[in-house]
């Protein structure tokens, strides 16, 4: 083998390890888009209704485009700290949580007053389902800094093999 193909080969290896590490944050790559376009959707709802509530989701979005940075800068840096990403999440779970204390208390018409009350269980089942994505999510990112994951040993398994 030349040295040519030689150095070709170990940056391959070496790209394919900077690709799993980076693949590790996936599952926050694709929440964090879905609640991005959650919040945006509802954002300009509110916006359009003249709702001074525009600003919960203002503040979810703005959160989540922290986190994009946050986990695109994962491609460069290789550390498993998520202090923004956890933080993100927690604040989208207890969002959604004062969001279903809000209906429970009949106080929809605050922050989503483009539904009528026959959509109430379907708003209080989607937000505890965005809860419960929070919360897995938050897990998720726990085990990630305490390198408890399991992608992580596929990571050093690969490592070892190059």
């Amino acid at each position: 083998m030349s040295p040519k193909s030689s150095q070709q080969l170990n940056g391959s290896k070496k790209l394919s390890l900077t690709s799993m590490y980076f693949n590790r944050y996936l599952i926050f790559r694709y929440s964090t888009a879905l609640f991005f376009f959650i919040n945006l959707y509802w954002l300009i709802i509110l916006v359009a209704s003249n709702k001074y509530s525009w600003i919960v989701p203002g503040a979810l979005l703005i959160g989540s485009g922290i986190v994009m940075v946050e986990q695109v800068s994962k491609y460069w840096k290789h550390d498993n700290g998520l202090m923004l990403t956890r933080g993100y999440y927690a604040m989208q779970a207890v969002v959604n949580l004062i969001l279903v204390i809000s209906i429970l208390l009949k106080k929809r018409a605050v922050f989503y007053p483009f539904l009528t009350n026959k959509s109430n269980v379907f708003l209080i089942g989607f937000l505890l389902a965005g809860v419960a994505v929070s919360l897995l999510l938050e897990y998720r990112g726990y085990l990630i800094e305490h390198d408890r994951d399991h992608y992580l040993n596929n990571i050093k398994k690969f490592a070892a093999s190059l």
